[in-house]
């Protein structure tokens, strides 16, 4: 009989032992990926920079604000990126090449229609992401962090915590325990005793991630540079006409 009892002990503690190890592992698990989604949601906020380089590049071609705001206008847009003020992004940044013509009004037409489809391409990767060469694995490429990529990380995290609230509740896992020991142990049972199962439910519940709340930017959908180059050009050479003097002494500085 004592080798029957020490065969259902060991039993015992062998199902308790993966018990609990489903249970903890599978909330550290958890744990893991919400520091995940943290880190993406950091980088993400960080390219927001590269995009508004470009952003501030296009806004000193049409000498500030203003002519960033008739720019738009022209094209028949809202307001792109009104809250630039609060965006980080190289005020310096450049096109790694700039246009050549033999005259400072083409010259002007060709830069802007260059700085508009950076601003374009920026905006793009930003929303959607590009594939770069993965530089731990050659000749793979991989996909960059991105808008859309943070919105599908927020979904599946949230999927994940609702079924672990669901599924695996600290209560029942305790209660469930305490069911198949084969003796009451001092002490057992003693949490849910005094907080109540609801209490400890509620207590250690993942709450789900609030995307919204977050607050990460979002790029304008921004119409092709193919499909607004004639609107472009006419706004440019109207432009240049109106601001000549300035406008070419921006164009030497560049």
């Amino acid at each position: 009989m004592d080798r029957y009892d020490t065969l259902a002990d060991a039993l015992e503690q062998e199902v308790l032992t993966e018990m609990a190890s489903t249970f903890f592992g599978a909330r550290k698990e958890l744990d893991d990926r919400m520091d995940a989604f943290r880190a993406l949601v950091d980088e993400l906020r960080q390219r927001t920079a590269k995009v508004y380089a470009r952003v501030f590049f296009l806004r000193s071609l049409v000498l500030g604000a203003k002519g960033e705001a008739e720019l738009f206008a022209a094209l028949g847009l809202p307001l792109g990126f009104p809250e630039a003020r609060d965006q980080s992004g190289s005020r310096s940044w450049k096109p790694g090449s700039l246009p050549f013509a033999l005259f400072p009004s083409s010259r002007y037409v060709k830069t802007v229609r260059v700085a508009y489809a950076e601003v374009f391409h920026a905006c793009g990767v930003y929303m959607r992401g590009e594939y770069t060469d993965d530089p731990e694995h050659k000749g793979r490429k991989r996909l960059s962090v991105n808008y859309a990529m943070a919105e599908e990380a927020c979904r599946a995290l949230n999927e994940r915590i609702g079924k672990l609230n669901a599924e695996m509740t600290p209560s029942s896992v305790l209660q469930y325990a305490r069911s198949i020991s084969l003796q009451e142990q001092p002490g057992q049972g003693a949490i849910t005793n005094v907080l109540g199962a609801d209490s400890l439910d509620k207590g250690l519940t993942y709450p789900p991630v609030d995307f919204a709340a977050l607050k990460l930017w979002r790029a304008p959908d921004l119409p092709a540079p193919e499909a607004v180059s004639e609107k472009l050009a006419a706004f440019a050479k109207t432009f240049y006409a109106a601001h000549e003097e300035r406008v070419r002494r921006m164009l030497e500085d560049l």
